[in-house]
Parts: C-alpha cells; structure tokens; sequence
C-alpha cells in the first residue's frame, strides 16, 4: 500500500485530533468541563487535563536552545505529514515582557510562520504553536484535541530516548542553571 500524500497525512491527523476532543472537552480524572480559551490551566497530553489532575513531564517544559526547538518542529512536521514551519526567534523584551504575563511565542496564521521570544523556547510551546498553524484554529477543541497529540508523541519520544540530533531527549533536573563562582 502507497503511503498517502501529505495533504492527506495532514487532514487524517487533523481529523482524528478533532475527533478525539469530542463535542466539549472533560478532564478524563475528575470530569470537569474545560475551556481550550483557558489553556494555561490545562495540560495538553495524550488528553486534555485540568492542572489539578495531570502536569507535563519536566522535558516538555524545560528551556531549550532555539536550534533544537527547530529540529523538533522539523521532526514534528515530517511525522504527522504536516508542511515545514518557518520559525524565528526574536529577543526583544519590549515585546515578549507584558504588564501581567510573558509572551512565549506568535503563531502567524497567514504566513504560516511562527516566532519564538526566549521564555517559550520550550517543547509545549512549540506544539501549542504547531497546532495553531496546522488547524487554522484559534483556542478551540479542535486546537486542543491536535495540541494534546502533539505533546504525547514528542513525550513518548523523550521518554524512549529518541531526542532530535545533537540534542540529549532527557537531561538532569539542573541542566540549565547557572553555577555559583565562590
């Protein structure tokens, strides 16, 4: 059997992502409703959880070089026949520093692009991103439903050891912090 187009892995995917959201989402522990607007209190793995029954895996959230944040989006992109994602990363913090809260990142639904401000150099945040683009959606279920698959195979390949190339899938919980010079 021929294996199918990309526009056809893409609309597969999109579809069984939608499916799998249902008509409303529920956090399948406690059985709240949830709303996909409400995002950061929920956790997007496998299914959509409230914050109080599920947390992400420490890799998903860790801090990551941009190089590596690409290599993913490319892995990412090539694995469910999504086309590649420009992304680019600005550092200013006029931008990213908001009043209440920090940009992470910007999907541009029209150029199909997406860019990354320094605290959202994360693997979350680049699958939140990568389902905007791929659904066309803003936070809805089907942006859920995609968003939570996305973040359960990026999980299920760190923790099987399959990281992108130059790139460990696991480190230590201190990798990152800066060490006190005495």
């Amino acid at each position: 059997m021929d294996e199918p187009d990309v526009g056809e892995k893409r609309s597969e995917v999109v579809q069984a992502a939608s499916e799998s959201a249902g008509l409303f989402l529920e956090c399948p522990r406690c059985r709240a409703v949830l709303d996909p607007g409400d995002h950061g209190n929920l956790v997007f793995d496998g299914p959509v959880w409230c914050d109080k029954c599920h947390a992400y895996d420490r890799e998903l959230i860790r801090p990551r070089e941009f190089k590596e944040i690409e290599s993913w989006s490319r892995l990412i992109c090539a694995a469910f026949g999504f086309s590649p994602v420009p992304l680019e990363i600005s550092d200013d913090p006029a931008v990213f520093r908001l009043k209440s809260s920090v940009l992470m990142a910007e999907a541009d639904h029209g150029q199909k692009s997406v860019r990354f401000y320094p605290p959202g150099c994360r693997l979350t945040t680049l699958c939140h991103e990568l389902a905007h683009i791929h659904t066309g959606h803003g936070h809805t279920r089907v942006w859920a439903g995609l968003f939570a698959v996305l973040v359960a195979w990026v999980k299920f390949r760190l923790d099987t050891g399959q990281g992108v190339a130059g790139y460990p899938a696991r480190q230590p919980i201190s990798a990152g912090v800066p060490r006190r010079v005495y």
